[in-house]
């Protein structure tokens, strides 16, 4: 769990942050800008670091696997020492993940972010609901962190101000393009695994083939055969290295998920466009918004927690 004091420790670190609006001039929208922005860059921070590790580890264990294959198949002995080497430098990466609270981090920022998105534009809509009291109760129970933040949030004396360009249209254009970029990543992955079977399929095809002719035909010595056998062998490992890899990293973005997600959002914002199009923007409507957005977020959330970093050697 990350505490407040912890997200203030780091605060001090941040670089340039990105704002929700350009040119902010009221003091309570700047206050929750500041905060949105910090909270934004260490969740981005913390998400590259997730995924650099998730990557470290995946190619590692695919090498492990690799290694010890050889070491079977082939009788290159000292393999094993390369195979104990990276074992250690697997719980290494793993560890540095656990310790820092990496994948932590990087979806409880993220979700204080969004809060504080929320909170910003009821803000400006000038909507007194406090936003503590739109809190889906998962959010609530795992994130105490969010109602710290909130607590001490100034208010404004503005006018209501409209959301529509700023909010609803632009984050609605956000989770359009952002679909397409995860749908065209679950696509990539998707045929790295098709090439993954169709390899697989040839080599065992190949394999019957090959041992079919040894059985009634004899066509090779014994030595021969047992050579090939053992490169078949290898090629089959190889497929598995291939899948093991995709399923350690692809497999934990969740990026069947994620796209959904996306979708989902851009359905919300585009039925809350064309309902403010013809009713305006009435409180009631952005107050939905604000909860329905907020339940996406804690849904993504249950999602990703799934996802942290794991130790396996298989």
């Amino acid at each position: 769990m990350i505490f407040k004091e912890d997200f203030e420790k780091e605060m001090l670190e941040c670089g340039e942050t990105y704002h929700i609006e350009d040119e902010i001039t009221d003091d309570a929208l700047i206050e929750i800008d500041r905060i949105f922005g910090a909270a934004d860059y260490l969740s981005i921070k913390h998400s590259e670091k997730h995924h650099n590790n998730l990557l470290y580890m995946s190619v590692i264990t695919a090498a492990i696997v690799l290694c010890f294959l050889i070491y079977d198949e082939v009788e290159q002995h000292w393999l094993i020492i390369v195979v104990m080497f990276l074992i250690i430098l697997l719980y290494y990466y793993y560890r540095q993940s656990k310790n820092e609270h990496v994948h932590e981090k990087y979806i409880d920022y993220r979700v204080v972010a969004e809060t504080l998105r929320v909170k910003y534009y009821l803000t400006k809509a000038n909507i007194k609901k406090p936003v503590s009291e739109i809190l889906p109760w998962f959010t609530d129970v795992r994130i105490p962190l969010i109602k710290e933040i909130l607590s001490e949030l100034p208010e404004t004396s503005k006018m209501k101000e409209s959301i529509k360009e700023c909010w609803v249209i632009d984050q609605k254009t956000y989770h359009y393009n952002a679909y397409h970029a995860a749908q065209a990543k679950k696509q990539r992955h998707d045929r790295w695994e098709r090439i993954s079977l169709y390899l697989t399929i040839t080599v065992y095809i190949i394999t019957l083939i090959f041992e079919i002719l040894m059985m009634f035909f004899s066509p090779l010595d014994v030595q021969t055969a047992n050579l090939i056998r053992t490169i078949i062998k290898i090629s089959v490992g190889l497929t598995s290295v291939v899948t093991l890899l995709l399923a350690n990293y692809y497999g934990r973005m969740s990026l069947t998920s994620k796209s959904q997600e996306h979708l989902r959002m851009y359905w919300l914002y585009d039925e809350i466009e064309k309902e403010i199009e013809t009713k305006g923007e009435s409180d009631e409507t952005i107050l939905y918004l604000a909860r329905q957005f907020l339940i996406e977020n804690a849904i993504w959330y249950s999602h990703q927690k799934k996802n942290e970093a794991q130790f396996i050697v298989e």
